[in-house]
């Protein structure tokens, strides 16, 4: 009778509090947690429609996840050596070789292990005008869709002042078509590639300069067209500011983030293809890195309108909050206006599981 009494009351948990359980729990063992019960089998797909991207990291002399909202490290991963992470997405990474003599790039699921190869970038060797080398150290790399599905695409975007390289690729290719952009001639300002990795978006590659300027390409354009747009951020040229990219809901967002940790947040005008000045983020939460940011929708109280950075105060990541305009961190007292003082992990990126 108490077995049963028991097992009655672990199957009437709230979804909510046994998907907080799973949370726990590495991903290689959420098929026993299903098999628990009847109503536990209906958490994976609840969780996984609630489930928060997670910090990849290296932390000691390994490779982690890191659960922002728990504070906690789920499991430990053995990444492919000797290589490094170019972009981050649909729950995989896309990677290089970092063998000088080794051009591969591939992707790489953390964890299913699975690997799909692309061509070796080897694109022509060849000089812009300016005589400045183009190479695979330079380009910011972006995929459209999961690296299965039959309509992914990948980019390598190369800028050098007025000149542009796009190399185009897809999983099953065998080469990658390459394009080169003089736009010399046109009378906007020098486009500087951000740090920011470019952003496939209504069936365009966007990318943002250091300004807030955006540069579009559309991939199917046999000129291979560049599109300078868009008005820069406030504060121009800001000593120390980083800025990122994020596609949500249809529309495109941006962060500049200010040395000291002042962030404001902006929307793209889909029409004049200018930003718009956002006060907050209502139910959304963002997460940001140059090799990876996400934005998720959350229906919990008091979970949205933050931003995740991958910045430490001791052991626990910290969030700016836009109703208190400061960063905290959960579980204790921590509040600040800047992020001095918070330390940040050298190799990193966020990555949302899709299994």
């Amino acid at each position: 009778m108490e077995e049963e009494r028991m097992s009655s009351s672990w199957s009437k948990l709230p979804l909510e509090l046994a998907s907080r359980i799973l949370s726990y729990i590495p991903h290689k063992n959420h098929a026993t947690f299903r098999a628990v019960c009847k109503s536990w089998s209906c958490v994976i797909p609840f969780h996984e429609q609630h489930r928060s991207p997670l910090l990849f990291l290296f932390q000691g002399n390994q490779y982690c996840l890191f659960n922002p909202i728990h504070n906690t490290y789920q499991m430990s991963i053995q990444q492919p050596p000797n290589t490094e992470i170019l972009y981050s997405n649909f729950g995989w990474l896309l990677m290089r070789a970092l063998l000088h003599l080794d051009p591969s790039i591939f992707f790489f699921n953390i964890f299913t292990k699975e690997r799909i190869d692309l061509p070796c970038f080897c694109p022509p060797q060849t000089r812009f005008s300016l005589n400045l080398p183009v190479n695979l150290q330079n380009a910011k790399f972006s995929f459209s869709s999961s690296p299965t599905s039959s309509d992914c695409s990948v980019v390598g975007v190369i800028v050098v002042s007025r000149l542009a390289r796009i190399c185009l690729t897809k999983p099953e290719e065998k080469n990658w078509i390459v394009k080169d952009i003089d736009f010399t001639t046109s009378n906007k300002p020098c486009f500087f590639m951000s740090e920011c990795n470019p952003i496939f978006h209504n069936g365009q590659c966007f990318c943002l300069d250091i300004d807030g300027r955006v540069a579009i390409f559309d991939l199917k354009d046999p000129e291979g067209t560049w599109r300078i747009c868009g008005k820069p951020f406030s504060r121009r040229s800001e000593y120390g500011r980083q800025v990122f990219m994020v596609e949500s809901d249809g529309e495109l967002l941006s962060a500049a983030v200010s040395e000291e940790g002042q962030i404001q947040i902006y929307k793209l005008h889909s029409s004049r293809v200018d930003w718009i000045n956002m006060t907050n983020l209502d139910n959304k939460i963002l997460y940001l890195s140059y090799y990876g940011s996400h934005i998720e929708t959350t229906n919990f109280k008091g979970m949205g309108n933050k931003i995740y950075f991958p910045k430490f105060e001791g052991n626990r990541m910290v969030f700016y909050s836009f109703d208190t305009k400061k960063y905290h961190s959960y579980g204790d007292k921590f509040r600040s206006e800047n992020v001095y003082n918070l330390s940040q992990p050298m190799y990193f990126t966020w990555i949302k599981p899709m299994f």
